[in-house]
C-alpha cells in the first residue's frame, strides 16, 4: 500500500510546475538573431519583429546561455520582481496550456534580463515566445536574420 501512495505521489510531483532548472531543450529559440540591421529602421536600433519589423535594442535579445541562466534564476527564486514564475520540465507534456505556461516564463525573464521589472529585453527581440504565450504553439523559426 505504501509502495503505492508514494508512486501517485511522485507522479503528481512531476506534473507540477517546476521551480528549479528549465530544460532547456523546452525554451523556444527566439526567432531573432542579435544584431540584425543595425541602424537600417532607427539610428541606434537593431530590427525585431512583432508581426512587423520593428527597432529593438541591438543587444537583444540576449545570448541564449545567459538567458537561460537567468531563466533558471527566476525559477530557483520562484518570481522575478514579484511576479510569480513557473515551468513545467515535463517533456510529454506539450499541450496549449503548458507551452503558454513556460513561454509566459520566459518573456517575464526576457523583459526583465538586466535585473530589474520592464527594464530587459522587448518582445519583439523574441517574436516566438510571443507566439507560444498566444497560441500555446511552439516555434523555433528564424524571423528576423
Amino acid at each position: 500500500m505504501n509502495f503505492i501512495v508514494f508512486f501517485a505521489l511522485l507522479i503528481s510531483v512531476s506534473a507540477y510546475p517546476y521551480h528549479g532548472q528549465a530544460d532547456e531543450t523546452l525554451v523556444p529559440e527566439f526567432g531573432v538573431i542579435t544584431g540584425t540591421d543595425p541602424d537600417v529602421l532607427q539610428r541606434g536600433s537593431c530590427s525585431g519583429f512583432n508581426g512587423q519589423l520593428v527597432p529593438i535594442p541591438c543587444t537583444c535579445p540576449p545570448d541564449r546561455k545567459q538567458f537561460i541562466n537567468a531563466l533558471n534564476d527566476a525559477l530557483q527564486a520562484g518570481n522575478v520582481e514579484g511576479e510569480p514564475i513557473a515551468f513545467s520540465n515535463d517533456a510529454g507534456d506539450q499541450s496549449r496550456v503548458t507551452n503558454k505556461q513556460r513561454a509566459t516564463a520566459c518573456v517575464i525573464v526576457l523583459q526583465s534580463f538586466n535585473g530589474e521589472k520592464g527594464n530587459g529585453c522587448p518582445v519583439a527581440s523574441a517574436p516566438n515566445f510571443k507566439t507560444q504565450q498566444d497560441t500555446g504553439i511552439r516555434n523555433d523559426k528564424v524571423i528576423v536574420e
